[in-house]
């Protein structure tokens, strides 16, 4: 199936598409002009509606978004509307927007911001045990809103483009241990992978298959060393738990994390540790993004794995040199 049909499949058979379009206010109608100035409360949500070409009218905490959504470039011309549940309302009324784009977390906001303009929940694609697929879906429903279609399938297409460019990539890299590794695919693609951002110097969020990231590593042709679920959080020694798994984790550290590293018995006793299996990725959002982040990802992952495949190549062939 290809990405059209898959798409349009999520689209006509699933609650996405039904539910959204028919959550904007104005007793569901949708507006005979598209919207132009646009209001968004939820950051992977900005990343959605910049994905397609469309500037906004304002988001919410433009600083802390950029920190995270670095795939994205917000214009200057855009208002930073302060605090994602806490926006600043008088400015909001300002900038008269003609639709206000939130995420099913706002919603006790919803009433009041009805009352400045019409307002669209999407984002429900992170509840789907396929978010990246389901933010695709969803990508197209705010296109159609929106009146982008054609911005939205390019960017889809692009996406799919770098997706298939990065598997590919991945599996031909020869190794990814500092050890040597195995070679062949045997090294990016076959061993089990944990990915993990640190909360403390104790505990880690672990990406199952059904998260955004987990999704991506699938897509990638990458093992997960979760079976099931989204997320979970856990003391980090839970990671000594599949000895042959290499581990990804988001950058950046803080510095009690990065202390631990050293310090800790247990920590250095993990087999990822002692065997150079771990991988640290630039920053990426902690919790997923949409189609702009999953590139950023799949072109992370790949400089990342073949940095440390060109290491332990440079490795090698040192101890030849002196064999």
């Amino acid at each position: 199936m290809n990405r059209r049909a898959m798409l349009s499949a999520l689209l006509g058979a699933g609650a996405l598409a039904a539910t959204a379009l028919s959550d904007v206010a104005l007793a569901g109608d949708v507006p005979a002009a598209p919207p132009r100035r646009i209001v968004v409360l939820d950051w992977g949500l900005t990343e959605m509606v910049l994905s397609i070409g469309v500037v906004p009218v304002g988001i919410a905490n433009t600083r802390d978004f950029l920190r995270n959504f670095t795939a994205c470039d917000v214009p200057a011309s855009v208002v930073n509307l302060g605090l994602m549940f806490q926006p600043n309302m008088e400015l909001l009324f300002a900038l008269k927007p003609d639709l206000i784009i939130i995420s099913p977390a706002h919603a006790t906001l919803r009433a009041a911001l009805e009352r400045v303009a019409p307002t669209v929940t999407l984002g429900r694609y992170r509840s789907s045990k396929t978010p990246y697929s389901a933010a695709c879906a969803e990508t197209l429903q705010l296109a159609r809103l929106l009146g982008c279609e054609a911005r939205a399938e390019a960017v889809l297409a692009q996406a799919d483009t770098v997706l298939g460019h990065a598997r590919t990539a991945l599996a031909a890299l020869p190794g990814v241990s500092g050890a040597g590794g195995a070679g062949g695919a045997g090294g990016a693609k076959g061993r089990p992978l944990y990915m993990v951002n640190f909360i403390d110097e104790a505990h880690v969020r672990v990406f199952g298959p059904n998260s955004f990231y987990g999704e991506l590593m699938t897509t990638l042709g990458l093992q997960n060393a979760v079976h099931s679920g989204a997320f979970s959080t856990t003391g980090f020694d839970v990671l000594g738990g599949v000895p042959d798994a290499t581990l990804l984790y988001m950058k950046p550290l803080a510095s009690s994390v990065a202390n631990m590293m050293k310090t800790s018995p247990v920590w250095q006793a993990m087999p990822f540790t002692n065997e150079g299996r771990m991988i640290g990725l630039p920053r990426v959002p902690p919790d997923g993004g949409c189609v702009l982040s999953a590139m950023l990802f799949a072109r992370v992952l790949v400089d990342a794995f073949g940095q440390v495949s060109k290491q332990a190549s440079e490795q090698t062939n040192t101890a030849k040199e002196h064999a």
